[in-house]
């Protein structure tokens, strides 16, 4: 644990995460994307797979980089248990980047957001069936009522 987050202290190599986060690169391309040197990216790059974070493929000017996440996945897992129910630091009440990674109060996000999308569609539903049966001529539509009223159980 402790080389993950010596590896992800350092500002330079949390800029060479960011470059592999948007996908697997090469060493001259990480070069191009952060403020570094190659030999620099270089001697970055053997830390972070020092520390697991990164897995590199190939030989000389075609190895390719990309991220590990396992070893962000067991910092997280050490991260929670320090967190409370809402999602922040124990005592602090103040939200935290770490429980929005790690789902807290995700149930009632998800809720809602299910809650929302449900009222809407009835909500669509509702209008459509309103406008087709504004446009449909009286006979289709007491007809239907009718038939309606055949299928309902009787003394109701």
């Amino acid at each position: 644990m402790a080389d993950i987050f010596d590896a992800i202290s350092n500002p330079a190599r949390r800029s060479i995460l960011q470059v592999l986060l948007e996908g697997d690169a090469s060493s001259s391309a990480i070069a191009a994307a952060v403020p570094l040197e190659a030999a620099e990216v270089t001697r970055q790059l053997a830390i972070l797979r020092k520390a697991g974070l990164v897995v590199s493929t190939g030989e000389g000017a075609k190895k390719t980089h990309h991220l590990d996440p396992a070893p962000l996945q067991e910092l997280d897992g050490w991260l929670v248990p320090f967190l409370d129910a809402a999602g922040s630091f124990h005592g602090s009440g103040e939200p935290s980047v770490f429980g929005a990674w790690s789902g807290a109060d995700v149930g009632g996000t998800i809720g809602r957001a299910a809650a929302d999308r449900s009222h809407q569609a009835r909500t669509v539903i509702q209008d459509v069936s309103d406008i087709v049966s504004s446009k449909l001529p009286k006979t289709v539509t007491e007809r239907f009522a009718r038939m309606g009223s055949k299928d309902a159980p009787k003394g109701s």
